[in-house]
């Protein structure tokens, strides 16, 4: 099993050209999708930015994912200006997967699935919070810490079957049972949902 996304261990060429996508891509999605909202009940804005997001997706370099990062941040405060009583507004702050990372607005029947949708480690005994990783580098951290944060485990449902007691082993799991039946999930991460702080 291998749910990490690729990383890219290679330069990154054009430099400059990655800052203006990066640019554009936050200026695009500065406003939410009224009319996906209206018809789904959700709007997420998750990174769409060549060439992190293709078929394969592949961790950006972390001078180019805080910048991704502080436009993430941008545009769920867009968004939480424009909709200010929105009853599900978070951003989910992905690590080590960053690319994972994503502004979720929700309302009407979508609500409560997006609440329950990570399991956070304050509730869990067994779980150690871990807080946000140095990598982040002190400008990112700064305004992180302005925000009201939930930290969550990042989990990826699995079959043991599929995967083999052996294999299983090298992983932090946990098997949950409802109604009979049983989930394993697998700890691929930790993911921080987080609010803007009120002024």
């Amino acid at each position: 099993m291998n749910r990490a996304a690729f990383t890219n261990r290679h330069k990154v060429r054009g430099w400059k050209t990655q800052i203006r996508r990066v640019e554009r891509w936050r200026q695009a999605h500065l406003t939410p999708d009224w009319v996906h909202l209206e018809h789904t009940d959700f709007d997420s804005c998750k990174f769409q930015i060549d060439p992190w997001n293709r078929l394969i997706r592949r961790q950006p370099p972390m001078w180019l994912a805080r910048r991704m990062l502080h436009g993430l941040l941008d545009i769920h405060e867009a968004w939480a200006a424009a909709v200010p009583d929105a009853p599900y507004l978070r951003l989910w702050l992905n690590w080590p997967h960053v690319i994972d990372s994503q502004v979720v607005m929700a309302q009407g029947s979508r609500v409560d699935w997006y609440r329950e949708m990570f399991r956070p480690v304050a509730e869990l005994g067994w779980a150690r919070a871990k807080g946000f990783p140095p990598q982040f580098g002190p400008a990112l951290l700064q305004r992180l810490n302005a925000w009201d944060w939930q930290e969550c485990l990042h989990e990826y449902p699995v079959d043991p079957a599929d995967i083999g007691a052996g294999r299983l082993s090298r992983y932090a799991y946990s098997t949950l049972t409802t109604t009979g039946a049983s989930l394993t999930l697998v700890e691929v991460g930790r993911v921080w949902v987080g609010t803007r702080r009120a002024a």
